[in-house]
C-alpha cells in the first residue's frame, strides 16, 4: 500500500526543518567557541613591570653567548637615572636603586631592549631577588625581538628556540 505524496512530503519537510535548526545550532555554537578562544588580533600584549628588589642581570645574544660592554640604563621620567656597562661575561648590576624605571639595553650589533621595572626595598615587600636575563635579538630588527625576562626556565627555553632557527 502506497501512502499519498502529500503526506510523505510533509514528513521528510518537517524532519528537514528540526534538522537545519540542530545544524544551524551546532555551527554556530561551533563559530562562537572558535571567536571565545581566540585571542584578538588588534589587541597588543604589553608586558607588566618586572617587580624587583634590585637591579643585576646579564644581557646575551639569541644564541646565549654574552653580549660585553654594552650600555646599561635605567631612565626615569624621559632622563637617563644610572648608567653602567656589562662586563666580561654579560653581567649587570645597580646598586642602591629605588623606584619606577625604564630598563634600556643600547642598541649595538644586536637590538635594544626596553623593559618597565619597579624596585622597592626589600624591607617593605616580600619579593623574591631576582636576576634579570636579556637576549637580544639580531641588529636589524626592533626591540621586539629582544626580551627581558625574570625565570630561569623562560630563558633556557627561550635560546633553545633560539638555537633550533
Amino acid at each position: 500500500m502506497r501512502l499519498p505524496v502529500r503526506e510523505m512530503t510533509g514528513i521528510q519537510r518537517q524532519r528537514g526543518f528540526w534538522l537545519r535548526c540542530f545544524l544551524s545550532a551546532i555551527w554556530s555554537l561551533a563559530f562562537l567557541s572558535l571567536i571565545w578562544s581566540t585571542p584578538l588580533r588588534g589587541e597588543i600584549d604589553v608586558p607588566k613591570p618586572l617587580h624587583l628588589t634590585h637591579v643585576s642581570g646579564i644581557v646575551v645574544n639569541g644564541e646565549g653567548k654574552p653580549v660585553v660592554n654594552v650600555e646599561v640604563t635605567l631612565v626615569q621620567d624621559d632622563r637617563v637615572r644610572f648608567t653602567t656597562r656589562t662586563n666580561g661575561t654579560g653581567g649587570f648590576r645597580f646598586d642602591r636603586v629605588h623606584g619606577r624605571f625604564l630598563l634600556r639595553v643600547a642598541r649595538s650589533e644586536y637590538a635594544p631592549a626596553v623593559r618597565e621595572v619597579n624596585v622597592q626595598s626589600e624591607i617593605a615587600t616580600y619579593l623574591k631577588r631576582k636576576n634579570l636575563f636579556v637576549i637580544v635579538g639580531p641588529g636589524a630588527c626592533t626591540d621586539e625581538c629582544s626580551s627581558v625576562l625574570t625565570s630561569r626556565s623562560e630563558f633556557d627555553r627561550a635560546i633553545k628556540k633560539n638555537s633550533r632557527h
